[in-house]
């Protein structure tokens, strides 16, 4: 259907002798049938904008029904990537709806997704002529639309109040094979034409066009839900998540929109299908709100069990949380844990000196140190560990081994301690850290968590809280120990890793497998990896976690982090991201840099989302999707 200066005309065959008066007659006999009002035999050149458009039943029958006809205009082309097609009256659709249309020939067909839906008002001075003809050959259900003075609209289109019209991004092209079923991708690439007929799409045609039938380890990664009460599950192969196609998955929204439980959700939906196609992987779980991650491995309570349960199926997933779960919790006043909860399951982590003396720019990276005084005493630290007293003090031959040795130690060399404020800045921060119960000359019934991350082994998953650490530096220091203990973990031979010998600075030889895949989620990522300043000017932790996160690729590093808003984030996280989660968030949020992977349309459509819809960007699919999913299996607040 051809549009055309806001009427529509169609087939340039229209009969141009065609009996006018012969049309009048009809045409009021067609609209008194669709209730327009004439005066004197002539048709009412204005229109009655308060009709209610009225949203038809979901059709779950298995014959799709046609719900519009393809046109195009001026303002309104059709292209090999897009087309526009008018609504039926009374039909309702929605952004991010699949539509199917017959292609050139019966063999083949288009499947799009809307982006965009708008509303059309007739010309007064040229209303809208439909003949429905009979056509054969390879156009079948076309219409010829001829433009007069008058009113002759099919039913199907209400003329009177203006006609709702919708754009359509195409995703595939397809072809059939021999039994009737899709079989591959067409690459023809010529517009869908005039006058085709639209439907809904099929959960097959969606699948289908979306890659699920080709994809070998699918991981069920969310629901479609169209219009039409239609509800598809998707799936992303396991070369799209955790590489070596794509990697690390990053989620954005305002508070409240569910872009933590997705991330959740995704994480148990590959927990269980890892396990399903044997692959050896490890699960390091940040929690960084109250006790939000303290229980993933307790059942869901019976009601929102039940709740879930049909999407689960969907999904071919099983209701059951995360077994063979560790908690790790800061130690906390006379050696019990700093938590909110505290699971049966679980152990206290501290640190000594010895244990991290080797990352201290770790603890120090939130101070400010402009002429670098403070990294100078950190380097001599690590290239002269184990530093004896003796040296320096003329005392017996003993090392520094704890952090009360490290702020009464003031035997640093001339060229390292300018200026006497130098090193009582240094001493100030190590009195300051010594205050805290997770710093401490000597565990007990605490361990260290670089030593947990170095032993991990295929199938733990370990939860480390920091919910409950009081400054920023602490809960920093704790994720840049983790992650540079993974690099520490991937660094050691195949088959072997070593742990530390206590305070004996000696390293000894652990034989066990190593995972191959260690995913690792952070909540609010922004705090430790913010936005640089000037840019490329990151902090030590945020260096250790870009660091982390581009090596993930190649060894199976999997970063899933989340935070409200993109534009807090240092650009090198978005760079490395593979697959983009976003919930709903403002416009003025969306017209940032770090959203420039988003069409216009689709942002606008991002801002309407309700809670619990969210937009999934991958390479895997042309165009963004919409999905929904169900809550973790596993017991929440």
């Amino acid at each position: 259907m051809l549009l055309h200066k806001e009427s529509f005309t169609m087939n340039n065959q229209a009969n141009k002798d065609h009996d006018y008066n012969h049309d009048l007659n009809r045409n009021h006999t067609n609209a008194n049938n669709l209730g327009i009002a004439l005066s004197d035999g002539t048709p009412v050149n204005h229109f009655d904008t308060t009709t209610k458009l009225e949203i038809s039943p979901s059709n779950n029958d298995d014959t799709p029904k046609d719900i519009g006809v393809t046109f195009a205009s001026d303002k309104h082309l059709n292209t090999i990537d897009s087309f526009w097609f008018a609504l039926k009256s009374g039909i309702f659709v929605r952004p991010f709806d699949f539509v199917t249309i017959e292609y050139l020939r019966h063999d083949t067909k288009t499947i799009g997704m809307i982006q965009d839906i708008q509303t059309i008002a007739s010309n007064q001075d040229n209303f809208i002529h439909f003949d429905r003809t009979v056509q054969t050959g390879d156009f079948p259900n076309s219409m010829t639309i001829k433009r007069f003075g008058d009113i002759l609209a099919a039913s199907d289109y209400d003329f009177q109040h203006g006609i709702n019209i919708a754009k359509v991004v195409v995703v595939a092209n397809s072809e059939y094979n021999e039994d009737g079923r899709l079989s591959r991708m067409s690459t023809t690439g010529m517009p869908v034409g005039l006058g085709r007929s639209v439907r809904f799409s099929t959960k097959e045609e969606v699948t289908f066009a979306l890659g699920v039938p080709e994809m070998i380890f699918p991981i069920p990664a969310g629901i479609i839900e169209m219009s039409n009460g239609q509800q598809i599950p998707v799936s992303l192969d396991i070369t799209y998540l955790v590489g070596p196609d794509t990697t690390h998955v990053n989620a954005s929204g305002i508070s409240g929109n569910a872009k933590t439980s997705y991330l959740l959700f995704l994480l148990q939906s590959i927990y269980q299908k890892f396990k399903e196609y044997e692959q050896d992987f490890a699960m390091i779980i940040f929690n960084t709100k109250e006790k939000d991650l303290l229980q993933i491995d307790e059942i869901q309570d019976g009601e929102k069990r039940l709740a879930k349960e049909k999407h689960f199926q969907m999904l071919n997933l099983k209701m059951t949380p995360f077994d063979n779960v560790t908690y790790f919790l800061p130690r906390g006043k006379d050696g019990n844990p700093n938590s909110v909860h505290v699971p049966s399951n679980s152990k206290t982590y501290s640190y000594e000196l010895n244990d991290v003396y080797d990352r201290l720019e770790l603890l120090f990276s939130e101070i400010y140190d402009p002429h670098y005084n403070l990294s100078s005493i950190i380097n001599y630290i690590y290239e002269f560990w184990p530093i004896k007293k003796s040296v320096i003090q003329n005392k017996s031959d003993k090392n520094i081994k704890t952090w009360s040795d490290l702020f009464t130690f003031k035997g640093y060399p001339e060229e390292i301690i300018t200026h006497k404020s130098s090193l009582l800045h240094f001493q100030g921060h190590i009195q300051r850290f010594r205050r805290s119960s997770l710093f401490i000359d000597k565990k007990i019934t605490s361990t260290y968590l670089g030593k947990e991350i170095r032993k991990i082994k295929p199938g733990d998953i370990f939860v480390i809280d920091v919910a409950m650490l009081s400054t920023l530096e602490e809960q920093s220091f704790v994720i840049g120990d983790v992650m540079k203990s993974i690099d520490e973990l991937y660094a050691s031979k195949e088959g072997s890793s070593s742990v530390s010998n206590g305070g004996n600075n000696t390293k000894e030889p652990v034989q066990r497998k190593k995972p191959r895949y260690v995913m690792v989620f952070i909540d609010e990522i922004n705090r430790f990896l913010p936005n640089s300043k000037p840019p490329a000017k990151l902090n030590t932790v945020g260096e250790q976690i870009v660091k982390t996160v581009n090596a993930g690729r190649t060894r199976g590093t999997i970063l899933f982090s989340a935070q409200q808003f993109k534009s807090t984030v240092d650009q090198s996280l978005h760079e490395s991201t593979g697959m983009h989660i976003i919930a709903k968030i403002g416009l003025s949020e969306l017209s940032t840099a770090s959203y420039n992977m988003i069409d216009e349309s689709t942002k606008m459509n991002i801002v309407r989302l309700n809670k619990g819809e969210l937009v999934i960007i991958h390479s895997a699919f042309r165009y963004p999707i919409k999905i929904t999913f169900p809550r973790p299996s596993f017991k929440d607040r």
